[in-house]
């Protein structure tokens, strides 16, 4: 699957670098009517025409040049298509359906030449509304998407809607006057400086935003706010009416916790407040300052635990220091770092290890086969599991083993730094690896030097030689290391030898033994050579990297079976169980038709079937190929045909996922549905559950699930008695 290519813009030479707005919001017309006073910096050519997008559901009035006595009106033209090249140098039109939105607006100079600072008031109004549509991602995985929208649920305005005018990528400040109707709030991002009621009963609020941002967002709905304080930092929460008031103080107070932790662990909150906003649409999007959280997903238990933390952190990462996409996308893979996997961690270290091997095990089922796999300077954004794969789990990985390499005090001090210097500004891999680089005293690489930050930054006295060098290697290039270890003969003493296929990596290795009962470890560095490593007398086994510390291509034994693999696989069969009743087979079929753009080769008869030609496979409904992998399959620790027998007996559904004895990267997933009602939601549900060998459904309800124990291992060695 090919990746997408990150956008490369233009140097702007005459960039909006401020917006005065005020937008009314029309829920019953779905329109937005705006003026928008805008400010230029300083024309390079005084006769150039302004190119500007806009959404092409807006219509312009009138442009007025400010400043010029009563105001001059000027000349503008509308084009339906635009000139890619009036915004960019060199552009990447594979990316240009992203702007299929906007239309162009040229403005001609007045007569005479711009001034040095322009000022232009722009007044526009129209329909905006595009419709919702299912993710483009492999088996319908995610949330539905919009472009921007006014409905009478709720306004949803972001950057690539085209709201506000828009000269190319740059940052800019801006003032926003929303109005709403009466009994609707708006939220932007920024201070909330003033809310009042207008003679005609609308709600405006006054939004300052002083920083320099890429984007403005403005959403608005029925929202009933609710308001706490932590520090000097303002928070609400803005939900809908039948939102229970308890929820919502479980957020605020979950909003203080989190802000403590991430001002403690990086450096000040960059904002002077922070909002929960819901959603009527299910959405889990982080903006400058707020969040915007699905009405279903802010009523899941686990959600204030993990993704709530996740996207405010994203306030320090990609909305505090943006991402230079030029260099690719490292925000996610350290938010996921330091929220997800920390939360984890802070559980327990069982816990830090399953999600470790969880990314590993993505990594391997989804990124590593058909072309998928890339650098992560090429990640721009997640749009399938295999980008999320690398952009998200294998970026995490980098930030852990980076922690690792150069302890906690240097690795905190370097995320200080980055914060400290690029804060409001776009920063990229080159100007994190550089503030790692300050942070250990290792040789600052060639390039622009890292700004110092606005306060003092931790440094450590641990020097790192080859900082630069390590980040490179795993950044750079695409890939993963692939280990493997032997004992060798060395004069009747245990010694195993560590190897990695080419290209190899600079690696520190953890390698644990076991003495008399005594769990040892060692970390061992190795790089394109194997290396030996000898143990101590009455060793009893040896196992290399266990604990999943590595970033690298698992064997396939080292992790049990599980839905990622036959949802990973770049075609499967899809085969109808003999005994289906026959609503349950129809049910089925649709579902395997739905999935067809997946690649999935549709059988009807299992009993005609010559096998799947080495192509993972999907076995719906009872039949004699499930009955024998319940029935043979004994080396799991849970016993599978008991698990099928429970579930039968309580009338629930079953998912479980096997190996093919003879091809290990062949996976067999049953689906047992309980009856035709539920192939649909289970249709839905499986791909949110890819770490997982076996599932158990009672109607639309997940009520069990669980991975196969994993009882060997290529990665560890048993030493018999007699050669100890």
């Amino acid at each position: 699957m090919a990746v997408e290519p990150i956008r490369v813009q233009a140097a702007q030479s005459w960039p909006i670098v401020f917006h005065e707005i005020q937008a009314t919001v029309e829920p019953a017309t779905n329109r937005l009517a705006v003026i928008d006073r805008i400010e230029l910096a300083t024309p390079e050519d005084r006769a150039q025409a302004l190119h500007v997008l806009l959404h092409a559901g807006l219509a312009v009035t009138s442009v007025v040049l400010e400043g010029t006595g009563a105001g001059a009106r000027l000349r503008f033209e509308t084009e339906d298509r635009f000139q890619p090249r009036h915004f960019w140098e060199r552009p990447d039109y594979e990316r240009m359906q992203d702007y299929a939105i906007a239309r162009e607006v040229t403005v001609q100079a007045p007569a005479g030449g711009w001034p040095d600072t322009p000022q232009l008031t722009f007044d526009y109004a129209g329909v905006v509304y595009d419709s919702l549509r299912p993710p483009k991602v492999a088996y319908q995985r995610g949330f539905d998407t919009s472009t921007g929208l006014v409905d009478a649920r709720g306004a949803y305005l972001e950057g690539s809607t085209f709201w506000i005018p828009w000269s190319g990528e740059g940052l800019f400040r801006f003032r926003l006057r929303a109005r709403v109707p009466g009994g609707w709030e708006s939220v932007s991002q920024g201070t909330w400086a003033e809310r009042r009621t207008l003679a005609d009963g609308q709600v405006e609020s006054h939004w300052i935003v002083d920083d320099p941002m890429p984007e403005a967002y403005l959403v608005a709905g029925p929202y009933v706010v609710r308001q706490a304080v932590h520090d000097s930092v303002q928070i609400y929460t803005f939900t809908y009416v039948n939102t229970p008031e308890d929820l919502c103080r479980t957020y605020l107070e979950a909003t203080g916790k989190y802000l403590q932790m991430y001002d403690e662990m990086i450096g000040p909150y960059p904002f002077d407040k922070f909002a929960m906003v819901e959603n009527w649409w299910q959405t889990g999007y982080g903006m400058p300052s707020f969040t915007l959280l699905g009405d279903q997903v802010i009523r899941l238990p686990f959600i204030v635990h993990t993704s709530f933390g996740h996207e405010i952190l994203h306030n320090w990462w990609g909305n505090g220091v943006y991402v230079d996409e030029k260099q690719g996308n490292w925000s996610e893979g350290l938010t996921t770092y330091l929220a997800d996997y920390t939360y984890k961690a802070n559980e327990s270290a069982a816990a830090a290890r399953d999600d470790r091997a969880s990314q590993l095990q993505d990594y391997l089922d989804y990124a590593t086969a058909g072309g998928r796999d890339f650098a992560l300077r090429r990640f721009s954004e997640r749009s399938d599991p295999a980008t999320q794969a690398v952009g998200y789990g294998k970026t995490m990985m980098v930030f852990h083993m980076a922690r690792h390499r150069v302890g906690d005090a240097a690795f905190f001090a370097a995320l200080r730094h980055f914060y400290g210097a690029y804060r409001f500004r776009h920063a990229g891999w080159d100007e994190l690896v550089r503030s790692f680089e300050v942070a250990t005293g290792s040789p600052v690489t060639t390039g622009t030097a890292a700004p110092q930050p606005d306060s003092h930054s931790e440094s450590s006295d641990r020097k790192i030689p080859g900082i630069a060098a390590w980040f490179s290697q795993w950044i750079d290039r695409p890939g993963a290391p692939v280990l493997a270890i032997e004992r060798v003969l060395d004069k009747g003493k245990i010694v195993i030898e560590l190897s990695q296929q080419a290209p190899a990596y600079a690696l520190t290795v953890p390698v644990h033994y076991e003495v008399k009962g005594d769990v040892r470890k060692r970390d061992v560095d190795f790089g394109p050579g194997p290396v030996r490593v000898g143990l101590e007398s009455g060793t009893h086994w040896v196992a290399v990297d266990p604990d999943m510390e590595v970033f690298r291509k698992l064997h396939r034994s080292e992790v049990p079976p599980a839905l990622s693999q036959v949802l990973g696989a770049d075609s499967t069969v899809v085969v109808i169980g003999a005994r289906c009743a026959p609503d349950v087979a129809q049910a089925l079929r649709t579902l395997a038709s739905s999935w067809s753009h997946n690649r999935n080769q549709i059988l009807e008869d299992e009993r005609s079937w010559k096998g799947a030609a080495g192509r993972s496979v999907w076995l719906f409904g009872p039949g004699e190929r499930a009955d024998r992998l319940f029935a043979e399959t004994k080396s799991f620790g849970i016993a599978p045909q008991r698990l099928h027998e429970v579930a039968q007996a309580q009338g629930h559904s079953l998912v479980a996922c096997f190996r093919d004895p003879e091809n290990a990267e062949i996976a067999w997933t049953v689906v047992l549905p309980a009856d035709a009602a539920v192939v649909p939601a289970l249709g839905r549900k499986l791909p949110h559950y890819g770490r997982y060998s076996y599932l158990v459904f009672a109607g639309e309800t997940n009520v069990d699930k669980g991975k196969w124990q994993v009882t060997t291992s290529p990665m560890r060695i048993e030493i018999e008695e007699g050669s100890r």
